[in-house]
């Protein structure tokens, strides 16, 4: 392969602290208040905020184009280093919006993929093979693998529970209100612009959402409902698989979860935060923290045969049995009344 490796994502996986500045989202302003009130007065019931008259998104194939074409020339040649950064003052960062439009099929992944690949060819000096590769590999490799997955595994793949979680989603989904600054911030965006990237996703609201044990159904639905660019092929194994590991593996090897230390390294979410990041147990301790450690435990017998697992699994033998009691006990009140937290 070009450059000797098949990925570079040891490359990518930047803290974005400022620099470089991150240029202005491309926008098609448009009016949508007509259909706003039409959708209400047919009784359809949403969730979320809408600026009724600057809807962002593009909604035509020329403005599919035009959003591509301000990808290649103003994002590509940073989006790979900070794909995976997390950032309070920037919704978008150095991604491309382009999944709306890719998904409604306005624009095709071949299309994107030649565009950016003709774009680095040209700029070499400017785009290194880090940030292209990184582009490309999450259209031509993890998009086209996530459309295998459904329809092969459709549609009891719908249905998949394999860890067990029955808990509702708590209120917070639906208003952002929660003292935990990362998910706050993160259900906030989704909210108000129906768009998260893929580690807001994955790394936070996801990573809450199996730690604390909800249910896979009830998950599905809400990414379902909230996000732009989520139709179902795409959304569903995307949550139910990779997000929520409801699959038992079948799509990812392990399952994506993490305490505060992978959220604070890759964003700048913890600073103020009411919550110490680095401490299990107390009332100001990460939530995520006794969470982690409160799922690994609940659910070692599903770990057990799994490599990928075998040295957090014996961390987790190695916890005293006092600390991993108190441990227990403060994940299980944040379980019970999230919404308190």
């Amino acid at each position: 392969p070009l450059g000797g490796r098949w990925n570079f994502d040891h490359d990518n996986r930047k803290k974005y602290k400022g620099t470089p500045p991150v240029p202005p989202a491309l926008s098609f302003a448009r009016d949508v208040s007509a259909l706003l009130a039409e959708i209400t007065a047919a009784g359809v019931s949403g969730f979320g905020q809408i600026d009724a008259t600057a809807f962002p998104w593009p909604a035509n194939r020329d403005e599919a184009l035009a959003q591509l074409a301000y990808f290649c020339q103003h994002l590509l040649s940073h989006f790979g280093e900070y794909q995976d950064a997390l950032h309070s003052e920037q919704a978008f960062l150095f991604h491309s919006r382009l999944s709306f439009a890719l998904n409604l099929k306005l624009i095709s992944p071949a299309e994107v993929i030649n565009a950016a690949v003709a774009q680095f060819q040209q700029q070499p000096a400017q785009i290194s093979l880090a940030q292209i590769e990184g582009f490309v590999r999450q259209i031509l490799g993890w998009r086209e693998y996530v459309r295998g997955v459904y329809w092969k595994a459709m549609p009891e793949y719908s249905q998949l529970n394999q860890l067990d979680n029955h808990h509702p989603l708590p209120q917070m989904f639906w208003t952002g209100h929660t003292r935990m600054r990362c998910l706050h911030l993160a259900l906030t965006q989704s909210l108000r612009h129906a768009y998260a990237h893929h580690i807001q996703r994955l790394m936070v609201i996801g990573n809450f959402a199996l730690l604390s044990q909800r249910h896979p159904d009830a998950v599905d639905a809400w990414y379902l409902g909230v996000y732009i660019d989520a139709i179902e092929w795409v959304e569903l194994p995307n949550t139910r698989g990779m997000s929520q590991y409801a699959d038992g593996g079948l799509l990812a090897s392990k399952p994506y979860v993490s305490s505060g230390s992978y959220i604070n390294k890759m964003s700048n979410y913890c600073a103020g935060c009411a919550y110490q990041v680095k401490a299990r147990t107390g009332d100001d301790a990460c939530p995520f923290n006794s969470l982690y450690w409160r799922f690994l435990d609940d659910k070692k017998a599903h770990f057990a045969g799994n490599p990928r697992m075998a040295m957090m699994l014996k961390l987790l033998a190695d916890l005293p049995a006092d600390e991993l009691a108190a441990i227990r006990a403060r994940a299980g009140e944040i379980m019970a009344d999230p919404d308190r937290f």
